[in-house]
């Protein structure tokens, strides 16, 4: 027992003089929140120039739910920060650009669409757009190509998203549109 009490005498007299300096990294990561096991890499790994985490936790179109938390759970997508470039990685490694801007939403939007075009993210977008945006988008009708006008006349579609013009719109399925940008 004296050597026990002698022992925890000697460890905490040893540690007094150490000082422990507490150096917190800002968050470079936030991690996908499910995982798609049909892949060696169970999620997507969107590299982005932002650099603030805070920015992915706006609120995405007229869903209640944050852009972090849509790219992150319905598209297994981790996000890291304070990247080169944006750009995004499958999960079977392709490498895909993404569209250059340091808006989250933006960035988010251009990402889902590459993802809408993959063969898991196409399932994945279709879930997605049925259970939020009933009735507003109709991913069957987007044509592919889809070319639109680059002349500004911003509408706002059902989905809650600011558009340049009622031909980007269509181009995104959009069925329902208002004559001036979204609020």
């Amino acid at each position: 027992m004296k050597k026990l009490i002698l022992f925890f005498v000697l460890a905490s007299y040893s540690c007094q003089g150490e000082q422990t300096v507490n150096i917190q990294n800002p968050i470079l990561e936030l991690e996908a929140l499910r995982q798609n096991n049909n892949f060696s890499t169970p999620f997507r790994v969107l590299e982005t120039t932002i650099s603030d985490a805070s920015v992915f936790d706006k609120p995405y179109g007229k869903t209640e739910l944050t852009i972090g938390y849509v790219l992150r759970y319905y598209f297994y997508t981790t996000i890291k920060l304070k990247g080169d470039s944006n750009r995004l990685t499958s999960m079977d490694g392709s490498k895909f650009n993404i569209q250059s801007s340091n808006d989250a939403l933006e960035v988010a939007k251009s990402t889902i669409d590459v993802i809408a075009g993959m063969s898991f993210g196409s399932e994945e977008y279709r879930k997605f757009i049925d259970k939020y945006f009933p009735g507003c988008i109709d991913y069957t009708k987007v044509p592919n190509p889809c070319a639109s006008t680059k002349e500004y006349q911003p509408v706002c579609g059902c989905d809650g998203f600011t558009y340049n013009n009622r031909g980007e719109a269509y181009c995104a399925g959009v069925q329902r549109v208002s004559d001036s940008a979204c609020q």
